[in-house]
């Protein structure tokens, strides 16, 4: 591969969260499952994360819905995912609430 290729394809290589890993572990008797791609538009990445995180949070007390899961792409370059929020496990088995990226030390709650 050409020499800058870890910086193209980076996105690419982003570990899978936990629920994902499960989803695709085989079963006895596997349940179908399905996502839903809601495309939205944005003009840019920094209002596409205040959406995301916004929408998903609004939607957060539905069991259905993975909030740690929550990415977001280019629309012309969709292999390529943004976190919007953290993807750490914190102690119960919940995730990090911030924001991905964040300064600090790791919360289960959205107030630092």
């Amino acid at each position: 591969m050409s020499p800058g290729w870890e910086h193209q394809y980076s996105g690419l290589f982003t570990p899978l969260p936990r629920f994902a890993v499960e989803a695709y572990t085989e079963t006895a008797e596997p349940t179908p499952r399905y996502v839903i791609h809601l495309p939205v538009v944005v003009a840019d990445l920094a209002g596409a994360l205040d959406l995301a995180r916004t929408l998903a949070r609004a939607l957060a007390s539905m069991p259905q819905v993975d909030v740690g899961g929550s990415t977001i792409s280019a629309e012309d370059a969709q292999h390529v995912r943004h976190w919007v929020f953290c993807d750490r496990v914190m102690p119960a088995h919940r995730r990090c609430a911030w924001q991905a990226d964040h300064d600090g030390a790791c919360s289960p709650v959205d107030d630092p």
